[in-house]
């Protein structure tokens, strides 16, 4: 039960990290976490939009951050490693922030994602699909869900990890509606994914195996009769 307990803790403390991170840094575009324990220091590193926006002036918010942090959490030793995101286009919870924040706006939810889905694929992703969820209509209105869609997506199985997936909330006045983003990564590659080569490419393949074929028996050839040869002399 000690160790069930301690792992319960760590997954508390995980979490609670990652909300504040992400209420204290949602202008600069906050992505995710990774937590990194060694026996002599915690490393968390934090991944954003905007780092500069996170280090601030001379470091002095990231410092700042960091003794809230320890003190807060009960850390020691506690080092911020601050990345870039390199495509926030295709991040999700990227993503899902500015569709919640637009829709936060009164912008039109349907013209909002739209424009995200095509951002998305334009970035290179092979599909991607958008949940807006919760009282959409308005005010007296009943909770219900939207889902828009484009390209590949997977549902079942385990290629679905390969899926990345983030989420947030939008708070209207009518309610709370969640955003939720899942998006195909480019470089994602499915088991069960197959590629058809042209009719063209598939003959200039077949003239190089056959021409390969033929320079070998010729070369077996050339050698039988060399090796009968020496046996004559």
């Amino acid at each position: 039960m000690a160790l069930e307990r301690y792992f319960i803790e760590e997954g508390k403390i995980r979490s609670e990290i990652e909300n504040f991170l992400r209420r204290e840094l949602h202008r600069a575009g906050y992505s995710s976490m990774k937590i990194q324990k060694t026996p002599l220091a915690v490393r968390i590193n934090i991944y954003v939009e905007k780092p500069q926006l996170v280090i601030g002036k001379k470091g002095k918010r990231i410092s700042k951050l960091t003794k809230i942090i320890e003190e807060k959490y009960n850390l020691e030793n506690l080092a911020i490693d601050v990345q870039r995101v390199e495509n926030p286009t295709l991040d999700p919870n990227i993503v899902a922030k500015r569709i919640a924040t637009a829709l936060e706006k009164n912008m039109n939810r349907r013209k909002v994602v739209y424009k995200a889905l095509r951002a998305i694929m334009n970035a290179g992703a092979k599909g991607a699909e958008i949940i807006i969820s919760g009282k959409i209509v308005g005010k007296g209105g009943r909770a219900r869900a939207e889902k828009y869609s484009q390209g590949y997506m997977k549902k079942a199985g385990d290629s679905v990890n390969l899926v990345r997936i983030g989420s947030t909330q939008a708070y209207l006045k009518a309610g709370i509606i969640g955003v939720t983003v899942k998006i195909v990564p480019p470089d994602t590659v499915f088991p069960d994914q197959i590629n058809v080569k042209p009719k063209e490419e598939v003959e200039e393949e077949k003239g190089e195996v056959k021409e390969a074929k033929e320079e070998e028996e010729k070369s077996n050839e050339e050698e039988s009769e060399k090796s009968e040869d020496a046996e004559k002399s």
